[in-house]
């Protein structure tokens, strides 16, 4: 499982980028005026609920608050420790919550 950030522009706001079953440090995200290649922030095992769920399937999940992304984490019962780990990225990465406080 990694986690990409991807800035928000003119026209859409910055998401988290989820990657289960990825196997790359990178992505590429296709964009109407150019493609954007993203480094992962973050890496962790998916958990026996996830690994159950996606099977070996690569599946982009996204998220445009870090409250949305806590509540699918809390949905697959991973430890709080974990959660709070990728929290620390919550201030290098803002979000549309933040933005509209």
């Amino acid at each position: 499982m990694r986690y990409f950030y991807l800035p928000a522009s003119k026209d859409r706001c910055a998401e988290i980028i989820e990657v289960l079953n990825s196997d790359s440090e990178t992505v590429e995200v296709p964009m109407r005026e150019e493609d954007v290649e993203l480094q992962a922030f973050f890496v962790r095992p998916l958990s026996g609920r996830e690994a159950e769920s996606y099977k070996k399937a690569e599946t982009w999940k996204l998220f445009n608050s870090w409250e949305e992304l806590k509540q699918d984490h809390f949905k697959f019962g991973l430890p709080d420790d974990l959660m709070e780990q990728l929290l620390r990225f919550r201030g290098r990465f803002d979000l549309h919550e933040e933005m509209a406080a």
